[in-house]
């Protein structure tokens, strides 16, 4: 008589879905997928106010695997409100940057002020810190990509230590963090 097996059930590793509405967002996004070499779908320009569950739902029906095993996140910018209030009614992870993505940027090299920032002045600020000065909105550079790799984690403990309603703030270290976790559970 044949011996029964029993198996292990295997299992799922998530999948993460990214929604953002800018090309910064999804070549930092993009970024990020090739370093950690995890399974990273981003849905680019998606334009907050007129997102919904019912898009997010249809793009989750795209990835393979259970609905629990895909762990949603939207990368946006909190200049408009109105789009913030808007993806808080969808379920998922915000990544929301203050002024700007740029905010996260430079918490890489140092722990942002408080003064209110608008979105032209991080950039101004970016591109005085080494290796920035060319920086162009949705362009990261080999050299740019590598230093923002080598210094994720600064940026993540520089933007710990903020509160969410801080005028500069950014909460895609929450995104590194689960990254993070993933990465090391994969090896």
């Amino acid at each position: 008589m044949a011996r029964e097996r029993k198996s292990i059930p295997r299992k799922m590793r998530p999948q993460f879905l990214v929604l953002c509405e800018g090309e910064t967002e999804e070549n930092y996004v993009n970024f990020l997928r090739q370093y950690y070499r995890l399974p990273i779908k981003i849905v680019p320009k998606i334009i907050g106010s007129k997102i919904s569950q019912k898009i997010v739902n249809r793009y989750k029906k795209d990835l393979t695997g259970s609905e629990e095993s895909i762990k949603t996140f939207f990368m946006y910018d909190a200049d408009l409100p109105e789009v913030v209030e808007n993806l808080k009614q969808c379920d998922g992870i915000l990544l929301i940057s203050n002024p700007c993505i740029e905010i996260w940027f430079i918490a890489h090299y140092k722990k942002p002020s408080e003064a209110e920032l608008s979105s032209q002045n991080c950039v101004r600020m970016l591109r005085g810190l080494p290796n920035w000065d060319n920086y162009k909105k949705s362009i990261l550079t080999s050299v740019q990509e590598s230093q923002l790799w080598n210094k994720r984690m600064v940026a993540v403990a520089n933007m710990e230590q903020k509160e969410a309603n801080s005028k500069t703030y950014s909460s895609i270290f929450e995104f590194i963090k689960i990254l993070e976790k993933e990465s090391s559970n994969k090896n």
